[in-house]
């Protein structure tokens, strides 16, 4: 008779803490309307972050929150879409919420789908240019890039990976952000995916950064995921570089830019004390821009130098930058996938040097790297590479063989 009633108690312990468990995971996961399209991120609740206690209680790459996409973003090839918000972990460590937009294509199998990160170079200062806000008011103009993988059923996730402070080409916050966005699409129950799904990871420019940046830190922060490869070109791999390449030009925003990103990322960086008065209300107005949406950061402030803006003509080579720079410099580390790596020759803001100094240092740490330097393009058309891209990925979910032309 005791044993019964123990045996009883027990049965009742594990139901009870099962559904507080099932109650957990409705409160971590909680239902939003659709998308309202004619909000702007800015003045959206659903990107309200939760606080630092809530998300300190969660796992990296948990769901906190989720939406649909209305059905007039979808398009004609998509049968569903979603945002999710989940955890991710930022530069300093500290736990923090970011958004991803889902999508699934009407063609996506039943079972067995694939799914294809792909990071947007919205690089902005502003959550209203980023992708999700995009994908909802149709001016996700990056979806050409990825609309052949739509067509062959492969789900695509697309991270806000600067995260709600807008953090531009700050590299720990970007690809944990990103690889934090896979976990909670596989996670999410109406993506059809799980645990096993292989991933492919695609980029250019500012998504080139973010998708290196989890390439190199995939084994150490995300060893979970089925990462078969990623594809990345227009690297800035050492931002300092790059700054120092278009002060002056008519890409100087995106030096001016890249200061305020990191300033967010990095508090001890106070940009207001290095700059002039006008450079103080200049510092206000860039953080409301973007590099490829409007408000518009690079026509806004075509051929400024920096020394327009900042006391110090030496900024960039101040000894807190360049220890920055030096953290947010690719080549820490050398990723355990193969990689396509493509890059104008004629790029007019990232050093090619600087791309053949890291495929360098990859290729003697033991990385396969499919290495292609493209002559006659600029930054602009260099983008065109991402068609390579998607075709070397989807060469490496058909379980090809990857090429390597490291020396």
């Amino acid at each position: 008779m005791n044993r019964t009633v123990k045996r009883l108690t027990s049965i009742a312990g594990l139901a009870c803490a099962g559904a507080l468990s099932m109650t957990s995971l409705v409160q971590a996961q909680q239902v939003y309307p659709t998308v309202d399209a004619k909000l702007k991120p800015t003045a959206d609740a659903f990107y309200t972050s939760p606080t630092s206690a809530e998300l300190a209680a969660q796992a990296p790459g948990n769901v906190l929150r989720y939406r649909a996409l209305p059905a007039a973003s979808l398009g004609t090839s998509l049968k569903e879409g979603w945002q999710l918000m989940y955890r991710s972990t930022n530069t300093k460590d500290q736990p923090v919420a970011m958004v991803t937009t889902i999508l699934i294509p009407k063609a996506a199998p039943a079972t067995g789908r694939k799914l294809l990160s792909y990071q947007s170079f919205y690089d902005s200062l502003t959550l209203d240019c980023s992708p999700s806000g995009q994908a909802t008011s149709n001016t996700l103009l990056e979806k050409t890039f990825f609309q052949s993988a739509l067509n062959k059923g492969y789900v695509v996730t697309m991270a806000d990976y600067e995260g709600l402070e807008s953090q531009w080409i700050v590299a720990k916050n970007s690809g944990q952000g990103v690889l934090d966005g896979i976990r909670a699409t596989l996670k999410f129950p109406k993506s059809g995916l799980n645990a096993s799904t292989p991933v492919g990871m695609l980029g250019y420019s500012g998504g080139g950064f973010a998708t290196a940046w989890a390439a190199e830190l995939a084994n150490g922060y995300a060893p979970d995921l089925k990462i078969i490869g990623a594809a990345q070109g227009g690297l800035p791999v050492n931002p300092i570089n790059v700054a120092k390449k278009v002060d002056g030009t008519f890409w100087a925003g995106a030096y001016l830019g890249a200061v305020v990103g990191l300033s967010r990322g990095y508090p001890e960086i106070k940009v207001e004390d290095y700059a002039t008065p006008v450079g103080i209300e200049a510092i206000k107005d860039i953080g409301t821009r973007c590099l490829t949406g409007s408000p518009n950061l690079l026509t806004a402030y075509a051929y400024k130098k920096g020394s327009d803006l900042l006391k110090d003509p030496n900024f960039l080579n101040l000894p807190l930058m360049q220890a920055i720079n030096r953290e947010n410099t690719m080549g820490q580390y050398a990723p355990k996938i193969p990689l396509h790596i493509f890059e104008s020759v004629g790029d007019q803001l990232m050093p090619i040097a600087d791309v053949d100094n890291l495929v360098a240092y990859y290729c003697a740490n033991g990385a396969k790297v499919q290495y292609k330097p493209v002559s006659g393009t600029d930054h602009v058309l260099g983008a065109l590479g991402l068609s390579g891209g998607l075709n070397y990925l989807l060469d490496r979910f058909d379980g090809k063989v990857a090429p390597n032309n490291c020396k």
